[in-house]
């Protein structure tokens, strides 16, 4: 039983057709269902507006009949999750907002702030919407995110591993994992070397103890930079290692800078070969 995880939202964004498929539902669903957990789901679409200057009435149409697919969309992915959640003897709750991008932000941001941590879908392209809704949730929701991969549908949490820099946000991303590390058969701290000078205040070993106290199975280990990206290494001690997620703090250096010149969190946000927790 994982512990101390009461309320999970699910979010998910309909944008093209009935056969959009969503890992994370599934993946959020299964969390919710091995921590008994409420579970929220936020089918939501983006409201299409134009401004009415200028727009001939056909145009005016379409857009209407657009916004209705898209709503429709929403709303029958909400029902079929809570078909989903009552065969899985879940708690559940749905919505379907229908609302411009910044107004959906909002919505997602406050009902994220109500939960124990959101569940959304990767978008590997960064300047795709739902990568927006990714990137608002994480650094203003105030809570943890985990970002599920395609093909991930069934939470597994056995073997975990959490990416240690010495940073804050490592540090806070363990803090809020907590439940998940306890419930893990072994807990991996992973440095990798080779991306930047780590700290010698607060290494691997240091944490490890603090875990223990907190009842995790931890091992540590340092890893060299596979040509000096850590992403990849990660990536890659994942698949070797057979985890089952990895856990780490997210934008270190700004989002602004890891756009430009990348960054462990922008590398593995747009690639990840397990579902990824993170904190910022």
């Amino acid at each position: 039983m994982i512990g101390n995880i009461k309320s999970v939202l699910i979010g998910l964004t309909k944008e093209f057709g009935p056969d959009e498929t969503s890992s994370a539902l599934a993946y959020g669903l299964s969390l919710a269902q091995q921590a008994d957990a409420h579970a929220t789901v936020q089918a939501a679409s983006v409201k299409v507006d134009l401004s009415s200057a200028g727009i001939s009435k056909v145009v005016a149409g379409l857009v209407q009949e657009e916004n209705q697919r898209l709503h429709a969309l929403a709303e029958a992915a909400a029902l079929s999750a809570q078909g989903d959640a009552s065969a899985a003897g879940i708690a559940w709750s749905t919505a379907a907002p229908h609302l411009s991008y910044p107004a959906l932000l909002a919505v997602f941001k406050a009902q994220a702030r109500l939960h124990d941590l959101t569940v959304v879908d990767a978008e590997p392209e960064a300047l795709a919407l739902d990568r927006g809704l990714i990137d608002a949730l994480l650094m203003d929701s105030g809570r943890p995110l985990l970002v599920v991969p395609p093909g991930q549908g069934v939470f597994r949490a056995r073997r975990i591993i959490l990416a240690w820099d010495g940073s804050g946000r490592a540090a806070r991303a363990a803090a809020d994992a907590l439940p998940l590390l306890r419930a893990a058969e072994t807990v991996e701290v992973v440095a990798v070397m080779g991306e930047k000078e780590l700290p010698t205040t607060v290494t691997g070993a240091d944490i490890a103890p603090h875990l223990t106290r907190h009842g995790v199975n931890v091992t540590v280990q340092t890893l060299p930079a596979l040509e000096g990206d850590v992403a990849e290494t990660l990536r890659n001690h994942a698949t070797l290692t057979h985890a089952d997620m990895i856990v780490m703090g997210g934008y270190v250096h700004s989002r602004l800078r890891e756009m430009v010149f990348g960054g462990v969190t922008s590398s593995l946000l747009k690639q990840c070969p397990v579902p990824l927790f993170i904190s910022y």
